[in-house]
């Protein structure tokens, strides 16, 4: 399935609705998915309805964040040549991480995620940057109104202007400023209407309940693994890229590790992996290296194919069953 997806053949996005609907039968006669509440964004909190309508946009969002963030992989020129691999590592990774009967507002979040750094990719050296940085700030805001906790973030995302652009504090505070509208629009909203509830809440500063989240520790497990085995195989690809891949790969880089580090936090205190789902998106441009590498390609290739085959069993699993 890896070397089907690694080729330019895009017809092999024609297996993505299948194995997402394959998901979802799982998720359907598994288990039930325990849900946290530290997914609440600034308009709406997650349901759990585990209807039609609650499978179908969970889906229909998980294909459209694949295709998008396999797009951005294949415009800005990653590889030499197009690949879809990098739909195939989102899809396969992201239901162990978000529940499929649950909306929660992750995935809408992913999506904004996703376009913010395709448009920051656009930046180049010597061209005026003003309108791309600030439709980047714009669409990072509307991620920050669905994940309160991605306001840390800020600082990162001017940092990866930084990374491929001449140091310019007034596209940063153009940046700001993007950052900036769609929080006015909210709370104007809010103001004049007295009808929107803030339903976000601030952490519980305590060790998450151990046992209640049993089910998340294999998953979280899985990632770590992964995530070594990428990141083995950046080092030799950094050597043979060009100047502007390097920058690229630097400024994706510094956002997982800064959404890695959310999660992990995230993760101590509430037992969740929602934020933590966040990292699946720089993932899997680095996973996509190791499959090429024959250093670790082996490793990468085994490990995959083990997440595969556990992202269908954990929805027969509860380890949190006395």
């Amino acid at each position: 399935m890896i070397r089907l997806f690694l080729d330019n053949r895009t017809a092999v996005l024609l297996l993505l609705p299948l194995l997402i609907a394959l998901y979802v039968l799982c998720s359907i006669l598994g288990v039930e998915q325990v849900a946290s509440n530290r997914v609440d964004g600034l308009f709406f909190s997650q349901t759990a309805t585990n209807d039609f309508w609650t499978y179908f946009s969970q889906a229909f969002l998980i294909l459209v964040n694949a295709v998008f963030l396999n797009t951005v992989f294949n415009n800005h020129e990653f590889l030499d040549k197009n690949t879809y691999i990098i739909s195939l590592i989102y899809v396969v990774l992201t239901p162990m991480f978000v529940p499929l009967n649950k909306f929660s507002p992750v995935l809408l979040a992913h999506f904004f995620v996703i376009a913010t750094l395709g448009v920051l990719f656009y930046l180049k050296q010597n061209t005026d940057g003003k309108m791309t940085v600030f439709n980047a700030g714009i669409l990072f805001s509307i991620a920050v109104t669905l994940l309160p906790y991605l306001t840390l973030l800020i600082p990162i995302v001017l940092m990866m202007i930084v990374i491929i652009r001449p140091f310019n504090w007034r596209e940063l505070f153009i940046c700001l400023a993007g950052i900036s509208v769609p929080l006015i629009y909210y709370f104007s909203y809010l103001f004049l209407t007295n009808e929107l509830v803030f339903t976000w809440t601030g952490p519980v500063w305590q060790l998450h309940d151990y046992h209640a989240a049993l089910n998340h520790y294999p998953i979280a497990a899985l990632f770590l693994v992964l995530m070594f085995i990428s990141l083995l195989s950046l080092s030799a690809r950094l050597l043979k890229s060009s100047l502007r891949l390097k920058k690229q790969i630097q400024m994706l880089g510094l956002i997982f590790t800064a959404l890695f580090l959310l999660g992990c936090i995230d993760f101590y205190f509430s037992g969740s992996l929602l934020y933590f789902s966040l990292a699946i998106i720089p993932l899997t441009y680095f996973l996509t290296y190791a499959f090429l590498s024959k250093r670790s390609g082996i490793l990468a290739n085994i490990f995959f194919y083990t997440a595969l085959l556990y992202s269908f069993v954990k929805f027969f699993l509860d380890f949190t069953q006395d």
